[in-house]
Formats: structure tokens, sequence, C-alpha cells
């Protein structure tokens, strides 16, 4: 569960650090999140998890890019690409990018 949400840098716009602190298997934890880009005009938002317990050592960021496109009946769908940016050339570990995974599709959920 989220316990806060706090700007540690910038004013809501692209380049703006927040700290996301939360509870996980009775600890905190905290994930650090840069918003990289927002396209309102298109509907997209484009965030880096650059620091915290979601990050592997192996990780030097993880980029979420989303949007929203019509859907069919006049509905509409998200679309997210992941983007795994590791140190020098290390390689990603398939275990952290499954953990990874769920780890944001549920922050994705959350915010809903």
């Amino acid at each position: 569960s989220f316990k806060c949400v706090e700007n540690v840098e910038g004013n809501g716009g692209p380049g703006t650090i927040k700290k996301i602190t939360f509870l996980e298997d009775g600890e905190t934890k905290f994930v650090l999140h840069k918003i990289e880009s927002i396209d309102e005009a298109n509907l997209g938002y484009s965030y880096s998890v650059v620091g915290g317990a979601a990050l592997p050592d192996t990780a030097e960021k993880i980029t979420f890019d989303s949007k929203l496109v019509a859907g069919p009946n006049g509905g509409s769908a998200g679309k997210l690409t992941v983007k795994y940016e590791t140190k020098g050339d290390a390689e990603p570990n398939q275990d952290e990018l499954k953990t990874g995974k769920a780890k944001a599709d549920a922050l994705f959920k959350a915010i809903e």
C-alpha cells in the first residue's frame, strides 16, 4: 500500500523527481520516479524509475512510456512500452524483469 508521494525536485512537469513511499511485505520502501515527458495533446506520459526498491542493481534506469489510444466502440486502450537501461555491459536478469513488470503493473493500476 502507498504511504505518501512527495516532490523531491521540480514543479510537477518534465524533470520532476517524486519519491513514492510504500509498504511491501511489512517493510517501508521507496522508489524515485522521474517525469520524462507529458504529452497532453496525444495523451502520453513518460517516466523513469531512477532509484529505490524498484531499481535492480544492474539497471541505470527503467523508463515507462504510456499512451491512451482509441479503442473499439468509442472506448480507449492503454499502451505501455518499457525500456530497461543497464549499467555498463550488464545483462538484465529475467527474474528481475518479471518482478519489475509486476510492480509496474501494480503501480499503474493504483494510479488508474
